[in-house]
């Protein structure tokens, strides 16, 4: 009976992780749909600006920064969800040492997140 009940337990370990590792690679490709976007929208901003032969004023060139910002720090969650993903794909870990690679790729995140936000914040 113990050794069903830890089958059960490891099966639904598997099962947890296969369904956060499809949450990953959902959040992964609506973070690299919205960059684009945000990226094909700064051009194209660009692109009136100088076509139109306009000045841009601090407050057009801030809000510029700011999508640049916006790109760096979708990447940055992409490359995160990526980065979980493949912790859940290829290891034969515990959940402990599991969970102490999550909270490696974490403290990288937040520290992208810092380098990322300039003066937006």
């Amino acid at each position: 009976m113990v050794a069903i009940q830890t089958a059960l337990k490891d099966e639904n370990k598997i099962e947890v992780c296969n369904t956060l590792g499809d949450i990953l690679s959902h959040i992964d490709q609506v973070q690299q749909d919205i960059s684009k976007l945000n990226f094909s929208a700064m051009e194209k901003i660009n692109d009136f600006i100088f076509e139109s032969d306009l000045e841009a004023d601090d407050e057009v060139f801030v809000a510029l920064q700011h999508q640049d910002i916006l790109t760096q720090q979708l990447g940055a969650i992409s490359e995160l969800a990526q980065n979980l993903k493949q912790h859940i794909d290829t290891t034969s870990d515990d959940f402990d040492t599991l969970e102490s690679k999550f909270l490696y790729a974490l403290e990288i995140a937040k520290a992208k997140k810092e380098a990322f936000r300039g003066n937006a914040f």
